[in-house]
């Protein structure tokens, strides 16, 4: 396999669910890797699409931890992702019109994976101590230090 960009310490934002999102992020592109690899066609765009919509979901997901946070970049934060969504259902498109799905699979494996890792390590880590002051005291934080003290 070609393909290099694997989950390291590098990625880490210290919040535990956005990185078990993020480290998903990264274990669909090596089923990505591994599909294109392996020559089946089938679960190349299965899996692309599964990425796909789960990052679209994840994005959604960490804006809710901003806005509630109230960090106050959220804004063009927001428009970093939208920019992403739409190249990524750009890829869907392109796999509904029948495009080879090696070729689709190979350019998402790179595109997605570089413009995360980049992601990540810029822009995701502004917004990180807003997250975590807003979490520290938030009802799964009580909850985890009352039952797991």
């Amino acid at each position: 396999m070609g393909y290099g960009i694997n989950w390291g310490p590098e990625f880490e934002t210290g919040i535990d669910i956005i990185d078990e999102q993020h480290r998903r992020i990264f274990d669909y592109l090596l089923e990505i890797d591994h599909a294109v690899t392996t020559h089946h066609a089938e679960e190349v765009e299965k899996v692309v699409r599964a990425l796909i919509d789960y990052a679209i979901s994840h994005n959604t997901f960490e804006e809710s931890l901003m806005e509630k946070a109230g960090y106050p970049m959220l804004g063009p934060h927001h428009e970093v992702h939208e920019a992403f969504k739409a190249r990524a259902q750009a890829y869907n498109e392109r796999l509904e019109k029948g495009e080879d799905p090696f070729r689709v699979g190979r350019e998402v494996r790179t595109d997605i994976a570089l413009w995360l890792t980049n992601h990540i390590k810029k822009d995701d880590q502004h917004y990180v101590p807003f997250v975590k002051k807003s979490l520290e005291g938030g009802f799964v934080s009580r909850m985890l230090k009352k039952f797991f003290k």
